[in-house]
């Protein structure tokens, strides 16, 4: 089992932090990355697990988009929690297949498993990440329109 390395963390400078190195990603793949809201946001976390956390989300969500698509990430507090929010305009994922996206090894649309280089453990990852961080996530996909993911995590009591 991997032990987390917990600290208090400032969620808003590591989305900045992610948020310019998705830029750097987004590049090749012809997609734009904006950075919506970025509220002052602390959570106790592994920093560089939350990073990964981050990076995980960002790279999807460029990979499974289109040629001059968008990625938007944003960051709010919301009953208590830490929001975080990373939405795409790709082609989605068909509701069917939305049950599975955590599974780990779990491809998708086989449509787009030979345009994709990819193992299929990133959300699988990612749900690992938050989950051992007493947090949420879920994915909210509208065929042809966006793919949003949204994780909850707790807030300290720091300031």
């Amino acid at each position: 089992q991997i032990k987390l390395n917990c600290e208090l963390v400032r969620l808003d400078e590591l989305l900045r932090e992610a948020f310019e190195d998705a830029q750097v990603l987004a590049r090749p793949y012809g997609v734009n990355v904006h950075l919506t809201d970025c509220h002052g946001v602390i959570v106790s976390g592994d920093r560089h697990r939350l990073r990964q956390l981050l990076l995980n989300l960002a790279d999807n969500a460029i990979k499974y988009n289109q040629p001059d698509g968008n990625v938007n990430l944003a960051l709010n507090r919301k009953d208590g929690s830490a929001w975080l929010t990373i939405c795409n305009t790709g082609a989605g994922i068909p509701p069917e297949l939305l049950p599975r996206v955590f599974d780990r090894f779990f491809r998708g649309d086989p449509a787009h498993r030979n345009s994709v280089e990819a193992c299929g453990l990133g959300l699988s990852i990612a749900q690992w990440i938050v989950t051992a961080h007493g947090g949420s996530i879920d994915l909210v996909s509208e065929p042809n329109k966006q793919t949003t993911a949204t994780v909850r995590l707790p807030l300290t009591n720091a300031k």
